[in-house]
């Protein structure tokens, strides 16, 4: 997702130290905290867990940073303001701004796991001593860019071309820093076999449940993407912002995300600056080639969108499907959490001007990080 040009400069005095023996009743911030600490646990994330779990102990306690969490004006979990909030905490950390949380961010076994008091003191003299700098991250939406995720578009594609071959471009919506336009340059484990780029630095490798797509070609002819402040991968303030948004202890997946960024670097993405509502209706306003599959991807990104963005997508994505035909079809592939958040979906929307044309199907349940995919297929 994308960030303001400027966000406010918020400065607080230091967070008192002691922990008080029990909070007086809980507050909206700790009662987010936990929610987001038990579907830590679900995912098998132990160590951002922990630190959920730590930091709704010791919020309340926190001075002002307590006092700007329970007095945030949105929504807590749409804003994803748990998710900022741990972010500034590990980008304090890989700096060496907050010596007392490397035992939780560096190098280490992951079956180790921190004595909960002593990350308990660790998190409250990070919060107390780096308020305002943990402020301008909260200031700012949640910036990821995680390419396992796009191994659904691939399952998806090679689906669809197992039946009809065509290659396709693809407009993201949402891109960040633009690393799933990069996929044709991964390599993606289906069951035994190796598609796309065979020996990339970059690897998906999602656990496949239910089943899997066939491996075939895909052939990407172009691949656009837009975002309201798209990140730079030649920029080392830019990357150290995605990497933040890694969780503990995730150290494949930032392996895999430095590596994307190594390969952005060298294949530089085509992401544009604007609201995806407006740019999306100009590409799709762009003549469409005979013989393409044009395809409209996002991932994880509608949460943040409001109303007003989400409908302009969808006015966008009718208009074009109205003109769409089987030598021109039109496809949008969302994985996004669903209505109740209690699972993220893949779901697929084909037009071409046929019976059944501009159906949403759910084609698999995803991991939110693309971890595993329960694969239901093209039906």
């Amino acid at each position: 997702m994308s960030l303001p040009e400027s966000a406010p400069v918020l400065t607080f005095p230091s967070a008192a130290r002691e922990l008080p023996h029990a909070a007086d009743g809980e507050t909206r911030v700790q009662r987010q905290l936990r929610v987001e600490a038990e579907k830590a646990e679900s995912f098998g994330k132990p160590l951002a867990a922990m630190l959920m779990h730590a930091l709704a102990r010791v919020v309340p306690h926190s001075g002002e940073m307590g006092r700007l969490l329970d007095a945030w004006p949105g929504d807590l979990a749409q804003d994803a303001i748990t998710f900022r909030l741990s972010a500034g905490l590990h980008a304090l950390a890989r700096t060496g701004r907050a010596p007392g949380l490397a035992f939780l961010y560096g190098d280490r076994e992951a079956a180790a796991l921190p004595d909960p008091a002593a990350l308990d003191r660790a998190v409250l003299a990070a919060l107390g001593d780096h308020a305002a700098a943990l402020g301008q991250w909260i200031a700012r939406p949640t910036q990821t860019n995680e390419v396992a995720r796009v191994a659904g578009l691939v399952a998806v594609l090679m689906a669809m071309n197992t039946r009809t071959p065509m290659p396709c471009e693809v407009l993201e919506l949402g891109a960040s820093a633009g690393l799933n336009l990069n996929f044709p340059h991964y390599a993606c484990r289906i069951g035994d076999r190796t598609a796309l780029e065979a020996g990339s630095a970059v690897e998906l490798a999602p656990a496949w449940r239910g089943g899997m797509p066939e491996v075939c070609d895909v052939e990407v002819v172009r691949a656009l993407g837009v975002d309201l402040n798209p990140l730079d991968p030649a920029c080392p303030e830019d990357c150290a912002r995605l990497e933040a948004y890694v969780w503990p202890g995730e150290r494949a997946r930032s392996r895999r995300l430095a590596a994307a960024l190594e390969i952005a670097r060298g294949h530089p993405p085509q992401v544009a600056a604007g609201h995806a509502g407006d740019w999306l209706a100009a590409a799709l306003a762009v003549p469409q080639a005979d013989g393409v599959r044009r395809i409209v991807f996002h991932s994880m990104v509608m949460q943040y969108a409001d109303p007003h963005e989400r409908a302009g997508i969808d006015a966008a994505l009718a208009a074009a499907g109205a003109q769409a035909s089987p030598a021109r079809p039109l496809v949008r592939v969302g994985m996004e959490w669903r209505a109740d958040r209690a699972a993220v979906e893949l779901r697929v929307t084909t037009w071409t001007g046929e019976r059944g044309s501009g159906e949403a199907k759910l084609a698999a349940l995803c991991h939110p990080y693309g971890e595993w995919i329960e694969w239901r297929g093209l039906v």
